[in-house]
């Protein structure tokens, strides 16, 4: 099915400015998560995404069999895409790479990811349908490896996401641990100290003397 709406345009605009006017700055430390899986996937999304824009600066859409509107909006998204593989997206991976750990990142990444997967999916059954046959096998080489890629840091995210939410469970266990025990010494009575100072009353009272015997007087 192919879609040629400006919703592709706004939906890629809107990432671009997102992206854009977030700061590659490295966010708070996360809790530790498998995050290889994501940071792994760079070096090809990189890859692809530069292929992709060479690839899209090579069609010539001004040949294509297909009336006027069609080939205004495919240029609308070509040039959306274009934006979103230079800037955008390279920006958010940047982002990744900064916090490698942090979830919020990786999900931004990969929402962009989907948009330009959908608007490519649009360009590339375009070019199929009215384009030369070159252009569609590239566009459509482009397309599965994005897909990989996507799926890919789909499943990342879910392992990064068990793997915080066993941490933060096994926090929580401990604090619950901890105001259970202080719990405890709050409400245990107080131990009594009894001292026995029977002997030292002993000790400290007085000897009585003994009575002087008087000298008998001289007959």
């Amino acid at each position: 099915m192919t879609f040629h709406t400006p919703l592709f345009s706004l939906l890629l605009t809107a990432a671009i400015c997102a992206a854009q006017t977030s700061p590659v700055t490295p966010a708070p430390q996360a809790l530790p998560g498998p995050s290889s899986g994501v940071t792994g996937s760079l070096p090809q999304l990189d890859q692809t995404a530069r292929q992709t824009a060479a690839d899209l600066s090579r069609l010539r859409i001004e040949k294509w069999k297909t009336d006027n509107n069609t080939k205004a909006q495919t240029r609308d998204n070509v040039a959306s895409l274009e934006k979103n593989l230079t800037a955008a997206l390279p920006t958010l991976v940047q982002q990744v790479q900064a916090n490698p750990a942090g979830v919020g990142p990786a999900l931004k990444l990969y929402r962009n990811l989907n948009v330009v997967y959908d608007v490519l999916s649009s360009v590339t059954e375009s070019a199929g349908a009215f384009g030369s046959k070159e252009d569609y096998q590239a566009l459509a080489t482009d397309i599965a490896n994005l897909d990989n890629l996507r799926r890919n840091i789909a499943d990342s995210l879910e392992q990064m996401a068990t793997a915080q939410d066993a941490s933060y469970s096994q926090l929580l266990h401990q604090a619950r641990i901890q105001q259970q025990q202080s719990a405890a010494t709050a409400t245990e009575p107080p131990k009594k100290v009894i001292v026995d100072d029977t002997e030292s009353t002993k000790k400290t009272s007085p000897k009585k003397k003994k009575p002087t015997t008087a000298a008998a007087a001289p007959q």
